[in-house]
Formats: structure tokens, sequence, C-alpha cells
């Protein structure tokens, strides 16, 4: 039997990258810790239904995408990155690798500009292949489309990020 502690623990061990997806998904400190705790408060509901034999962390961050997917985009969903402080800001930047260097953090910040600016089914996959790393595979899995799909979204979304980042360059 499945017991409250055992999803805490699990949580626990996945929550830096569940934060960096919440945050790469919303754009600021304050909306992603919104989705976190939503995404936390799905998945105490569900978990009874949780396979053991799957990956948690695969298995909360679909609930972290769905969540973010639903009625609840609209809450999350900006047409820009705006930071409230340069504490969010230095959070937001400290889940992204290489941002020691000022020539990398004016990289990260426009090319995140240019990913919140795709629409919403491009912004997700670029999110979840390239700020969270999974495979085109799990994606699939993720959002409920052939994996063909996402390939193809990936594909769009890397031509349209490419041609914004020539247009702001």
């Amino acid at each position: 039997m499945k017991d409250n502690t055992d999803i805490s623990e699990h949580i626990e061990k996945c929550r830096e990258p569940l934060t960096r997806l919440c945050l790469s998904l919303c754009g600021n400190h304050h909306d992603a810790a919104d989705l976190f705790q939503d995404t936390c408060l799905r998945a105490f509901r569900y978990y009874r239904n949780y396979d053991e034999s799957k990956e948690f962390n695969k298995w909360i961050f679909s609930i972290c995408v769905n969540t973010y997917k639903s009625g609840l985009k609209k809450l999350y969903r900006m047409k820009k990155v705006d930071f409230s402080s340069v504490g969010e800001h230095d959070d937001f930047f400290a889940g992204i690798p290489d941002t020691q260097n000022p020539d990398s953090r004016e990289q990260y910040r426009a090319l995140v500009k240019a990913v919140k600016k795709l629409p919403e089914k491009f912004h997700i996959v670029i999110v979840l292949r390239f700020f969270s790393d999974f495979t085109e595979k799990d994606m699939a899995k993720m959002l409920g489309i052939p994996e063909g799909t996402v390939k193809s979204r990936i594909s769009k979304a890397k031509k349209l990020l490419k041609k914004e980042m020539e247009n702001d360059g």
C-alpha cells in the first residue's frame, strides 16, 4: 500500500528538476511556484494510480506539463519574460548551465525570450527537450501525441527560434 510518506520522498528527490521545469514553462518564479504546488497536489491526489514500475520523475513531469496545458495555463503563460527582481532573474538563470559568463547570460536571455514567443505546442516541446532533457519517446507519451509529431514540432520550433534569434540579433 502506497502512502503519503512514499510520495513525499519521491517529490523531494525530484524537487530541483521539477522546479527547473516549472520555471522553464512559466518564465517567472511566482507562477512557477504555483505550478509546482499544483503539480504536487495533483500528484498526491492521484498517487494511488502511479505505477511503481515506471520512473516517478517522468510521471510527475507529465502531471506538471498537463497542469500547465490545462485551464491553468492562462495563469502561467506570458507574452514575454519579465522578472520582478534581480533575485528572481538570477534564480531562473541559475538553473540553466553556463550562466556565469556574462555573454552566455545575454544569449540565454535572448533564447528564453524567443522560446516564450513560440506557440504553445512548440514552446512545450522545446522546454521538455532542451531545458529538461526528455527523449522524444518520453515526450510523446507525456503529451499523448505520436513520436513523429514530437520530432516534427521540435524541427519546426528550431526553425522558428532561429528566425526569431536572427531578427533580434
